[in-house]
């Protein structure tokens, strides 16, 4: 891994995009096919997962961002390469992302439905056509109320930073 590589990779990190499409574009580009540390993507990476990240590997297995960290930063060290990276928006929170990845000699498109929350990913679910999504969807769902339900503290429940009408002693079913 040269100098040089990191050098370029680290300053394309540190450009701030103003768009959430942006920002998954860009971290995407700094996996072209050379071998690179981690640490020249470190920043970016924060800024675009959320410290609540959950999401599922490419088995279907829930990892959260610390696992998503190590995956990036082996196929980052294996001279992983992304393209084709395809974002559309399908709600106000919601993206389906879709790109291909060579790595270790294989090759696959990889389909993700999104969730945003703070301008960051907050959930990743691999999907598989109409079927994936939809699943992915009804997944996400679950966990956005389970993350509201672990908002609750001292007997009130927290929507965002707000007091909600279940707070006086009042539970969330």
């Amino acid at each position: 891994m040269s100098a040089t590589t990191n050098a370029n990779a680290k300053a394309t990190a540190t450009t701030k995009h103003t768009t959430f499409e942006g920002k998954i574009r860009q971290y995407a580009a700094l996996f072209d096919g050379s071998e690179k540390d981690f640490s020249v993507l470190k920043a970016m990476f924060n800024n675009l997962y959320h410290d609540d990240f959950i999401g599922t590997d490419s088995n279907g297995e829930e990892i959260n961002k610390e696992t998503k960290k190590q995956l990036d930063e082996k196929r980052l060290a294996a001279g992983a390469k992304v393209t084709n990276v395809e974002y559309t928006r399908v709600d106000y929170n919601k993206a389906l992302v879709e790109f291909h990845l060579e790595s270790e000699g294989k090759s696959v498109i990889s389909q993700y439905l999104v969730t945003i929350k703070d301008k960051k990913i907050i959930e990743a679910r691999q999907v598989d056509r109409l079927t994936g999504i939809i699943k992915a969807w009804y997944l996400s769902g679950y966990h956005s109320m389970r993350r509201i339900q672990s908002y609750q503290h001292e007997g009130r429940v927290v929507f965002e930073g707000q007091k909600s009408p279940f707070g006086a002693g009042n539970k969330v079913h």
